[in-house]
């Protein structure tokens, strides 16, 4: 006999890692239930913060998780400075670059100087 069977998995919100007991097998644990899973998963190290399910990686010390419910604190745009040592730069051109520099979140963004917006562009003029 071939039958469905319905069963829950949890995946994290910020990173989209499957649980798992031990990060080894690389299949996710299914549950019964979702109260079983979330009440399995919050023992375990997880959190589930207003609706979101947030894996043990992410709570302990990654700040992507404040990241993704706050936003990133971006510093300035730099120019890059390879001098075309990074092949594509060589090409077309080094990009400008910036970071969040929150800790431990490792986010980053390119940009060329064309897609900034101008002075033109800003409020007030």
């Amino acid at each position: 006999m071939i039958r469905a069977i319905t069963c829950y998995s949890i995946t994290c919100d910020i990173c989209s890692s499957e649980y798992d007991t031990d990060g080894i097998e690389e299949r996710p644990l299914h549950f019964e239930t979702a109260e079983q899973a979330l009440q399995h998963i919050t023992t375990d190290g997880w959190t589930a913060d207003d609706g979101r399910l947030i894996c043990r990686a992410c709570v302990l010390g990654r700040n992507r998780a404040r990241c993704v419910f706050e936003g990133h604190i971006w510093c300035h745009w730099t120019p890059c400075h390879c001098r075309g040592l990074i092949p594509d730069h060589a090409l077309f051109g080094c990009d400008l670059y910036r970071s969040c520099l929150r800790p431990g979140c490792d986010a980053h963004e390119t940009t060329t100087l064309a897609a900034l917006p101008t002075t033109d562009d800003a409020p007030g003029r």
